[in-house]
């Protein structure tokens, strides 16, 4: 909470209320009929009050806008980014971009390991012999105003789903929130059901919180993001294009300031 700026507005605040006090404090006492002199002090009284109360509301409107938003930033900006990872995507066949996204591997290091390896491929394959890699698999659910959703290595078509550890493994935590477009999360279909799916919010998503473990965040191209959304989206989630994970892999930490 910035409590320096929140003071200066607060005397702000004040001063012009005191300009105003004094102002009414030099108004006439005595005017031409007697019960005027009586009616004056309580109708200057009501008028102070009013304007303290006027005053009082704007500051703490103002307070709690401010709070909401330190908190909002809190949330972005106090999960370390331990590894970074892309997705080249193409629409079509014609090559979209690259989408770079951080990490938390300190809050959620076991959702983190999967998706780490996921991207790179380093696992080998399934016990049915599919590659536990994102490379070649599609977004197979494109909802308008909410998500991307890929990451089927078994099918593609978002009826199944694997991991690194083996099947299906458990809900790490819930401690990073769905805050803003951008937050990279894992799809389930149900409670400790994580797998191979992962989402990508194109909005603030907090009716999500405590159902989806979220991992990460878009760091960089996310106009690509907008642009699968945009372009292949619809209402029912079925994509009008076909939309591919043409590769993905890790990016080294000596390599991170060449990806800005």
């Amino acid at each position: 909470m910035n409590v320096g700026g929140l003071q200066i507005e607060k005397q702000k605040y004040v001063q012009q209320s005191r300009v105003v006090f004094d102002s009414l404090n030099h108004l006439p006492d005595v005017v031409n009929d007697k019960s005027d002199v009586y009616l004056m002090g309580p109708i200057r009284d009501f008028i102070q009050c009013l304007l303290l109360l006027v005053a009082l509301t704007i500051f703490l409107v103002f307070a709690l806008f401010n709070t909401g938003k330190d908190e909002e930033k809190q949330v972005i900006e106090d999960h370390e980014i331990t590894n970074r990872v892309f997705l080249d995507v193409d629409i079509d066949g014609q090559r979209l971009g690259r989408i770079v996204i951080g990490l938390y591997g300190t809050v959620v290091p076991k959702t983190v390991e999967n998706f780490r390896a996921l991207c790179t491929g380093e696992k080998g394959k399934t016990s049915s012999g599919k590659p536990l890699h994102y490379k070649g698999t599609p977004f197979h659910r494109i909802i308008s105003g909410f998500v991307i959703q890929g990451g089927d290595i078994i099918h593609g078509d978002g009826k199944s789903s694997d991991s690194i550890y083996g099947g299906t493994f458990p809900d790490e935590n819930f401690k990073i929130q769905h805050s803003h477009a951008g937050m990279v999360a894992m799809a389930n279909t149900g409670p400790d059901s994580n797998g191979s799916q992962f989402f990508i919010t194109t909005v603030k998503a907090s009716w999500l919180e405590g159902e989806h473990v979220v991992l990460g965040k878009v760091i960089q191209g996310m106009d690509n993001v907008f642009a699968i959304e945009g372009g292949a989206g619809t209402y029912s989630g079925k994509p009008r294009k076909k939309v591919v994970i043409a590769d993905s892999g890790e990016i080294p930490k000596d390599k991170w300031d060449e990806e800005r």
